[in-house]
């Protein structure tokens, strides 16, 4: 069982003394502590703009020079597919001579005419050296 408290009691509260506490030899030096709130959000405000300039400026350039390759590529794209296609038919002409020595004795074969012909559509024939066909890649 508990006791009751005394009605009458009446705590005392500790206070400091009335004239204040002796000043203390080590004082508190408060020093700065840094800069204030929007000076720090006027500086990474600024930072983040300056860094997405120089990403948009990269961009910029990166375009150009892709342009600048494409446009490359596609001057060049008539002279190598000139240059593919000559020797496509280099390629064609020495082995329809060689497909004609082959099968000079088969009555009724025509040189370099596919048995799968078909008149609605033309494919190119795979042309490869049968010189060539058995060496590694």
């Amino acid at each position: 069982m508990s006791l009751r408290p005394d009605p009458f009691f009446k705590p005392v509260q500790d206070a400091g003394p009335a004239s204040g506490w002796a000043k203390s030899p080590y004082e508190l030096i408060k020093g700065n502590r840094g800069p204030k709130g929007w000076q720090l959000f006027l500086g990474t405000s600024v930072v983040i703009f300056w860094g997405f300039s120089r990403l948009g400026a990269g961009n910029k350039k990166r375009t150009e020079q892709k342009l600048w390759e494409r446009q490359e590529k596609y001057a060049l794209v008539s002279l190598l597919q000139n240059e593919a296609d000559r020797e496509y038919l280099m390629r064609e002409q020495k082995l329809h001579a060689q497909e004609a020595k082959i099968m000079s004795e088969v009555p009724g074969w025509e040189v370099g005419k596919s048995p799968y012909y078909s008149l609605t559509r033309w494919t190119p024939s795979h042309i490869m050296d049968s010189n060539k066909s058995n060496q590694k890649k």
